[in-house]
């Protein structure tokens, strides 16, 4: 560096002096002699987030399946398979009040009895549960058993062996009742455990965690000290610990010590628990009674669930092996040691490191943890000012520019994805090619985050800072955009705060090993040195949050594209990693033409998601089809779980299709009439009506006959009912909604009695709907005329409005 450029510096810097590592060894890169410079930040950023993800993906593989002859006291995949295929293939559609639900709790207990040392039960059991705002009545099967431990304090393994109607549930659920049944031959051909273990192998989680609030009212419920739930939202990957607790740091500290290959986040629990999942478990049902517990769950390939083409060959080799060795694993330290007294110290932050260790310290400790990397930051601070790399008057002027720059990388790619609907009426061409969406939103975020950055680096360069000193100043202003991020995160009570943490710790290490550096190429290493840990979390938390939301879209019920909301979850890590990971490019005072080129390739990623069809045989279209039988009437009724419409699906259907009202939540509306088929309307007998004067209130006693549905609904007006005879209070209801909801699933004898109370002397409409578990010939008939890149909800049902 010239001594003109020196003075020229001097004259226009706030501190009047230079850092002499600086003027030694910085080369303008924007000089011509220096031009391929300027390629080298790029190349070792994008390199290091390359590595980083290749290892994540590496990390996060499923353990080789253990061979039927594995030792009887081990976890076995291909024997836990036997279960899985039989209730999937053998068996099939599992719906309570079903014959085949009947054969499943049958086979299930036949299993379970072949083991040693182990009680069975199959549980009858009759209740009602409030599921949301819907009263369920209901009568189901539970398979319950029991290995007796030294203690009579129990642990709790639950899985559902019950199946949506639309098809027979290989990964949701009989994946987990297979894992079951294998942990409880482990257990039972191993020694006798300090602790109780107990299985409930429940009947009906589809239908409103009935199996769940069933098994409450089994006498072994009251030794439950704690639980493992299993679940599956997918067919593949490993089974990641979403939930834990609450107020149970123990559970943590036994899933961490014994499962071999801990996975888990608790970004789930934070959805889950600020009511962001639109979905509950089992686990749900024992929290409310005051057990804490795990819940465990397949999450990839999501794509398949409640659908046909949930099947035991598209489950992924291991998946089952990882649940199971997960699940054998915890329950066996959970049965070797004595039960805690009293409640834990509160909500934990739990999460996994390349699936090799599981970090994990309560909200006490979050705390300190924070103070202390809020600490370092200052000390990283100080070094850096005493040491001459940065001015504090720039950096305070960089947090600014930092937040600028985050705040335009997530709106710029969310702005771009309301293109897709809104401009070309082409949404949710990522559905079936993520890649695409992580390809254009992500390269559209890196854009965003760069513009600020562009100003801000020419600003400094006409104010004469070095260039190496622009790289300090920004990674200066990240730094400290962390640091009040952390603080916000944790004001807000959010687990998923460890990332701002380790972003913060991270980019003080990287700063104060910075200030030691010799020469610029050494700087830079130990800046992106400092920016990995932060990158390999959020590198493997966007991952898995992408690959759950993504197939999750296909039948989420919003009525609005989801194109925004893709962007938005693909741009937060790239936004994240951005904070930090671009302040080496400030070096260069020309950023624009690399904005501009991330720009073109964004644009151009953008253009081949427009045009990509969304949907393909394996990650298809889901369709609502319904056989309504309704008063003279007899037709099929389609819709769309998705946004985009489903007229394109329904071309190859006979005859003009009718616009009709569509149902909640779902996209288009289209019926066609249909002969009718051979199914009993509703039937609602009125066995005494008494009106009271005194009170103006009418109590009529009803008789409801299903008949052969498995499930009856029942939604009597708002302004008309005032209580029932069931022991539950009215559930409390939205203002926008007219009417309560009482489902009945599976009566004794075909036929369910209950009691209502009601204003005024005039006849009130009630609807009454009936589900039948048998599929319709007109229904069979429309399903084989869809497109092959379409599956279809089935649902064949009976309508009538009874007045009395």
């Amino acid at each position: 560096m010239s001594g003109s450029a020196v003075a020229s510096y001097t004259r226009v810097g706030a501190a009047a002096t230079t850092v002499a590592p600086l003027a030694r060894h910085d080369v303008d890169p924007t000089s011509p002699s220096s031009w391929y410079g300027s390629f080298r930040p790029w190349l070792l950023g994008l390199g290091l987030a390359l590595a980083v993800a290749a290892v994540q993906a590496g990390a996060s593989r499923t353990p080789r399946p253990r061979p039927a002859d594995a030792p009887s006291t081990e976890f076995s995949e291909e024997r836990a398979q036997r279960v899985m295929r039989h209730l999937a293939d053998g068996i099939g559609r599992r719906i309570p009040g079903t014959p085949a639900h009947r054969e499943a709790a049958t086979y299930l207990a036949s299993v379970l009895r072949e083991l040693p040392r182990l009680e069975v039960e199959i549980q009858d059991v009759e209740g009602v549960y409030l599921d949301d705002d819907i009263l369920v009545a209901y009568t189901i099967q539970n398979v319950v058993a029991r290995l007796p431990g030294h203690r009579p304090d129990a642990v709790l393994l639950s899985a559902h062996y019950d199946s949506a109607p639309e098809g027979t549930g290989a990964a949701d659920d009989a994946l987990g009742i297979a894992a079951m049944a294998e942990v409880a031959r482990s257990l039972a051909n191993g020694p006798e455990l300090e602790n109780t273990v107990v299985f409930n192998l429940n009947g009906a989680e589809e239908y409103g965690l009935l199996g769940a609030a069933g098994f409450m009212q089994h006498r072994w419920a009251s030794q439950v000290r704690a639980f493992v739930n299993l679940e599956a939202t997918g067919l593949g990957g490993r089974a990641i610990l979403f939930q834990a607790g609450p107020d149970a740091s123990w559970l943590l500290e036994a899933y961490a010590r014994a499962v071999p290959q801990p996975f888990g986040d608790v970004l789930g629990q934070d959805l889950f628990q600020h009511h962001l999942v639109p979905a509950g478990t089992d686990g749900h049902v024992y929290r409310t009674a005051g057990i804490s517990g795990l819940d465990l769950a397949l999450f990839r390939d999501g794509y398949a669930v409640h659908s046909p083409l949930d099947r035991p060959e598209r489950i992924e080799p291991g998946s089952l092996q990882h649940m199971g060795e997960s699940t054998l694993a915890v329950t066996r330290e959970l049965a070797t040691r004595p039960f805690p007294e009293g409640r834990g110290p509160g909500p934990s932050i739990y999460y996994d490191v390349l699936g090799l260790w599981m970090i994990r310290y309560g909200t006490p400790a979050a705390w300190a943890w924070a103070a202390a990397a809020a600490l370092l930051a200052v000390g990283a601070t100080v070094l850096a000012s005493r040491r001459r790399i940065v001015r504090l008057a720039v950096a305070v002027e960089g947090i600014g520019f930092c937040t600028l720059s985050l705040a335009v990388a997530l709106v710029l790619p969310v702005a771009f994805g309301f293109l897709p609907h809104y401009a070309f009426d082409r949404p949710h061409g990522w559905y079936a090619s993520p890649w695409l969406a992580v390809a254009a939103f992500g390269t559209l975020a890196v854009t965003g985050a760069l513009l600020p950055r562009a100003l801000w680096a020419q600003r400094l360069t006409a104010r004469g800072v070095l260039p190496q000193e622009r790289v300090c100043t920004a990674w200066l202003g990240g730094l400290w955009l962390w640091v009040l991020t952390l603080g916000a995160m944790q004001l807000l009570g959010l687990g998923t705060a460890y990332l701002a943490l380790w972003w913060t710790v991270g980019g003080a290490l990287g700063l104060i090993a910075a200030s030691f550096a010799a020469s610029p190429r050494a700087r830079r290493m130990a800046l992106y040195a400092g920016w990995l840990p932060g990158l390999l979390l959020t590198v493997q938390m966007g991952r898995s949050l992408l690959e759950l939301f993504v197939p999750v879209a296909g039948h989420l019920r919003l009525g609005v594209p989801l194109d925004p909301m893709v962007a938005l979850l693909v741009a937060l890590p790239v936004a994240f990693a951005s904070v930090l990971g671009l302040a080496p490019l400030q070096e260069h005072a020309r950023l624009g033409p690399s904005a501009a080129a991330l720009a073109t390739v964004g644009m151009a990623f953008l253009a081949v998601l427009i045009l990509r069809f969304p949907y393909t045989h394996e990650r298809p279209k889901r369709l609502w089809l319904e056989h309504r039988i309704q008063e003279g009437r007899s037709e099929l009724l389609f819709s769309s779980w998705d946004f985009p419409d489903p007229r394109a699906a329904l071309s190859g259907q006979p005859g003009p299709l009718q616009v009709a009202a569509r149902m909640p939540g779902f996209r288009g509306g289209y019926a066609a009439p249909v002969p009718p088929a051979d199914l009993p309307a509703p039937q609602v007998e009125v066995l005494e009506s008494h009106y009271d004067e005194t009170t103006a209130l009418r109590t009529v006693r009803l008789r409801l006959h299903p008949g052969a549905a498995y499930l009856g609904r029942v939604r009597i007006p708002r302004a008309a009912l005032v209580g029932w005879s069931l022991p539950s209070p009215l559930p409390p209801l939205a203002p926008e909604d007219t009417a309560y909801v009482l489902d009945v699933l599976s009566p004794p004898e075909g036929r369910y009695e209950l009691s209502l109370r009601l204003r005024g002397r005039e006849k009130v409409p009630v609807d009454v709907q009936t589900f039948f578990a048998e599929w319709t010939p007109p229904l069979e008939a429309a399903r084989s005329r869809l497109p092959a890149w379409t599956t279809a909800n089935l649902r064949v049902s009976t309508y009538a409005t009874i007045r009395f």
